[in-house]
């Protein structure tokens, strides 16, 4: 009982963070976000562990590193501005944190009979990000000069969370398989918007909607992955 209060109060707290988080890009406050975006992955994580009902498992172990790792990505992207190489160092973090997400929804607990998927369904679960993939490096490639080789790993390490998350589908409440497709794709729409930004065409008030799709990803990630712990 007195975890799940503490969770609820972590809940209202990283809401409070992420909306100050988002003021500070819609006003500019730069002092604000060197204390807002440094504090959202900590709080979701400390929620993430008072929100957790069942045992502690490796699905849950793997997921707490993505979200540390995350937050080594969080805190390089900041520096950007003063050195090239805080952008690749974000890249790696979030391309490890990625791969870790996909072993956390391949190791989820399973109920059961949720692999048995039809031939033609591995086509359909596929594709489209095969197609998203191509299509969006097709569209960086003049821009990308040294960068093409790491942005194209990350990609592919990125679509394959999306489809770790989309491979659960029998395997986990409906809720929970629900709630981490649409915040994986919701990561994907993230970080294409940073790539876009930096690399094909600025859009005006970036920072918000990269930052706002990036918030709403973790948080979905993680709630989904809640609503599948502990049940049969």
């Amino acid at each position: 009982m007195k975890d799940e209060k503490t969770a609820q109060i972590l809940k209202y707290l990283f809401i409070v963070i992420a909306v100050a988080e988002l003021l500070s890009h819609a006003m500019e406050w730069s002092w604000l976000n060197q204390f807002t975006k440094p504090l959202l992955m900590p709080v979701l994580l400390v929620y993430f562990r008072k929100g957790l009902k069942g045992p502690v498992n490796l699905s849950f172990i793997l997921a707490v590193f993505a979200l540390l790792f995350s937050w080594f990505g969080d805190v390089a992207l900041m520096y950007v501005a003063q050195a090239d190489w805080f952008f690749l160092l974000g890249l790696g973090s979030f391309a490890v944190a990625q791969t870790l997400y996909f072993f956390s929804f391949k190791n989820a607990k399973t109920q059961g009979g949720g692999d048995n998927f039809a031939p033609i369904q591995h086509v359909f679960n596929v594709l489209p990000f095969v197609v998203f993939a191509i299509g969006l490096l097709y569209t960086l490639w003049p821009s990308l000069d040294g960068l093409k080789l790491p942005v194209t790993i990350y990609a592919i390490l990125i679509c394959m969370m999306a489809l770790g998350a989309v491979y659960r589908n029998g395997r986990t409440n409906t809720e929970s398989f629900n709630q981490v497709v649409f915040g994986a794709i919701l990561f994907i729409l993230s970080d294409s918007l940073i790539a876009i930004n930096k690399f094909y065409a600025p859009m005006e008030n970036a920072s918000i909607w990269i930052m706002g799709t990036y918030i709403l990803a973790q948080w979905n990630i993680i709630n989904g992955l809640l609503k599948g712990y502990g049940r049969g």
